[in-house]
């Protein structure tokens, strides 16, 4: 790491993590500007200096990321929501989204709490983060799921070694929501 990374880093997460948050908790959902400003928040997740994560084993990556598919599959399954939109942007948006949040959520907010404190802890918050940022969108009615659905990506995250699993999981769960088949 060079002397500018290790002061960036830190001033970028002090000051990029809750601006993330503030941003998703206050976009227009549904909207054109809504996907501009979770693109940007994902930008921020990926672009902010983080300390290295564990090695990736490719092995255990399939296995967490099919154990995550596997229980968005099965709450569908059991639970019959309304489908959201699913036309070509509600698509694109949903992919953004949750490609963004996840690069915000678990590469960079489970990434720094992890790296500073415990696995434990950055799954927790990075979870209850996720679901407070749904909150203004879908009400308090979603926090349960939202925050259920946080503490799987986080476990992701910590079981894998990298945020790619939660990532692949949560396009998954978006295209689930709105009735997509789809095949891996």
């Amino acid at each position: 790491m060079s002397a500018r990374t290790d002061y960036l880093g830190p001033a970028l997460r002090i000051v990029g993590v809750p601006l993330g948050i503030a941003a998703l908790m206050l976009r227009p959902v549904g909207t054109p500007a809504a996907v501009g400003i979770v693109a940007l928040v994902g930008v921020i997740g990926l672009l902010t200096p983080t300390s290295k994560s564990a090695d990736v084993v490719p092995v255990r990556w399939l296995a967490v990321t099919g154990l995550g598919l596997a229980a968005f599959v099965v709450a569908r399954v059991l639970v019959q929501a309304v489908p959201a939109p699913s036309h070509t942007w509600a698509i694109a948006g949903a992919t953004v989204a949750a490609v963004s949040e996840e690069a915000f959520f678990r590469r960079l907010v489970y990434g720094w709490l992890a790296s500073s404190y415990s696995g434990l802890l950055a799954v927790l918050v990075s979870a209850a983060c996720f679901a407070l940022v749904h909150v203004p969108a879908y009400g308090f009615i979603s926090l349960p799921l939202n925050l259920a659905a946080g503490l799987l990506f986080g476990w992701q995250r910590w079981a894998s070694g990298t945020w790619t699993a939660s990532a692949v999981t949560h396009v998954a769960a978006n295209f689930l929501q709105m009735g997509g088949v789809f095949i891996l």
